[in-house]
């Protein structure tokens, strides 16, 4: 009676086994598929960001033309725009840094 009952148990097993593993192989091209759509979304947002950043500069660039024509000498205004600018460089130069370290998985 215990052979029956262990012989039972360890065709169960065997067979929970199989078909567990087939489940998993038919698995893997769905993960794969996913892995790769997940990196071609990855690439496309950094492109992204990247087209971004280089708008940013040039936007940046005109604010820097522009403060020149705001009066001469040291103004309030000046001052803030001035500060505005130094702002902004700090933020594209901390988000170009991170863009860069982001590599392709």
């Amino acid at each position: 009676m215990t052979t029956r009952l262990f012989t039972l148990f360890l065709v169960l097993f065997c067979t929970t086994n199989r078909a567990y593993a087939a489940q998993l192989r038919q698995q893997d091209p769905v993960d794969a598929s996913r892995a790769e759509t997940r990196s071609d979304q990855t690439s496309a947002a950094r492109t992204d960001l990247r087209t971004d950043l280089e708008k940013m500069h040039v936007l940046l660039g005109q604010m820097q033309r522009n403060v020149a024509f705001v009066s001469i000498g040291d103004t309030p205004l000046k001052h803030q725009f001035e500060l505005e600018i130094e702002m902004w460089q700090l933020l594209l130069r901390d988000m170009k840094r991170k863009v860069d370290e982001q590599k392709p998985r």
